[in-house]
């Protein structure tokens, strides 16, 4: 009688391959989407640079639309994730130091700014895309409320209303300047600023917060 279990080694070995495959596909769209741009990449050009067949890649993916838009959503989820879980309640007790304090909004706008500039060229891809792709768009706009609704929770959660009436405004603030001055100091909004003007930057954003947030305590 044959073991039930014989084909489990196989199954599992072919559904690797296959999502090893899938994950070349993709490194791969990400690199031409990054050096040629979405416009000017083409379907046969991301097969051949993961060393698969053009119809290999349609097994995968319906198009390069939807190879870009999956590692948008991946990117985003990453970068959300990564500072969401150190924005807790906890990190800005009132029972935690003002370095400690201090030294968590560092981080966070540290991580923030360095997924921003992990992969600039499709980072300017992305945010052209989202101009004119309406599903992106709302991608993009998903994100970004799911992170301002973060940042709301972690005002009402450490700080008295009578220092900010409206959380959701000045969550939305904060998200704001933080995403527009990552772009800046990725070079995404004119000429990147020097090593020693990004980290100038850097310390004047957290100054900004952390004086809005918890004043000269």
């Amino acid at each position: 009688m044959p073991d039930p279990e014989a084909g489990a080694p196989g199954r599992s070995f072919v559904q690797q391959r296959a999502r090893d495959t899938r994950q070349r596909l993709l490194a791969a769209a990400a690199e031409l989407f990054t050096e040629r741009g979405y416009d000017d990449t083409q379907t046969p050009d991301i097969a051949d640079r993961a060393g698969v067949a053009v119809g290999t890649f349609y097994r995968y993916f319906s198009d390069k639309r939807q190879a870009f838009f999956e590692l948008s959503a991946r990117h985003l989820e990453q970068s959300y994730q990564s500072v969401v879980t150190r924005l807790t309640p906890e990190a800005f007790a009132s029972t935690r130091t003002r370095r400690e304090r201090r030294a968590t909004i560092d981080q966070v706008i540290d991580i923030l700014f360095e997924s921003t500039a992990e992969s600039p060229g499709l980072t300017r891809e992305f945010l052209a895309f989202a101009m004119r792709d309406a599903e992106l768009a709302r991608l993009r706009d998903d994100y970004e409320e799911r992170g301002r609704l973060a940042i709301a929770a972690l005002i009402r959660a450490n700080l008295p209303s009578a220092r900010i009436p409206d959380a959701d405004a000045a969550a939305r603030v904060i998200s704001v300047a933080a995403q527009d001055v990552a772009l800046v100091t990725a070079g995404l909004r004119g000429p990147a600023p020097s090593p020693r003007e990004a980290k100038a930057i850097r310390a004047a954003l957290a100054d900004m917060f952390y004086r809005y947030a918890f004043g000269d305590d």
